[in-house]
């Protein structure tokens, strides 16, 4: 099953990850960067939308090389603030080539780490597993992009993409912007550089640090 193998190849990284907390995905990784996809366009506008998308792409297939074997991690919350109950992802991800599964769990609801308080939600959890290539993440991105901005179709999930051989994470959490993680710095140099002018300037002096 992809839920094992996934929960035994973090385990094998001695990942301090918990799957039904996805505040986890975020706070237990070591190293990290922040980019600005909508930028300063305007709200509610198609050109913020497919600025987003590209914007999105373009790191995503920076990050993981175009053979990497990935898994996509989604939460569905039945919390009526998240469960807006689209389908669109699923239908995405619905090739031959991808392999996915869903399971019902007790989801944490929580944003920060420090809560100690954690409100536990029924919700579903899928796991998808497939190369990169087969992944048709400008529709994934683009349907992100779109919820916000009130258009359709739309993507209201949280949607993780993780990459075991080089330990790394993704995770566009909306049309403003995206995080890219790994446990190595080494993996996120080049893209500091190279993107340099999308970085989330609030944070550039914390990032920047990472390297030194």
């Amino acid at each position: 099953m992809i839920k094992e193998a996934l929960l035994k190849e973090l385990n094998d990284l001695q990942s301090e990850v918990n799957l039904t907390d996805f505040n986890t995905l975020e706070r237990k990784l070591k190293y990290f960067l922040r980019f600005e996809l909508g930028d300063n366009l305007e709200n509610g506008t198609k050109q913020r939308v497919n600025q987003a998308t590209i914007r999105a792409s373009e790191l995503f297939e920076s990050h993981f090389t175009e053979d990497s074997k990935i898994y996509i991690i989604i939460y569905d919350f039945s919390n009526k603030i998240f469960n807006n109950t689209s389908a669109y992802i699923h239908e995405i991800l619905n090739d031959n080539e991808i392999k996915g599964e869903s399971y019902d769990e007790k989801l944490a609801l929580r944003y920060f780490d420090y809560e100690t308080e954690i409100e536990w939600v029924e919700g579903k959890l899928s796991i998808y597993s497939g190369k990169r290539n087969k992944i048709s993440h400008e529709k994934i991105f683009n349907g992100i992009a779109n919820y916000e901005m009130g258009f359709e179709p739309y993507i209201h999930q949280l949607i993780y993409f993780f990459e075991k051989k080089t330990q790394k994470w993704f995770w566009m959490y909306d049309d403003r912007g995206c995080l890219m993680y790994s446990n190595e710095t080494s993996e996120l140099k080049d893209n500091f550089t190279k993107f340099d002018s999308w970085i989330v300037e609030s944070q550039r002096n914390q990032m920047k640090e990472q390297f030194r």
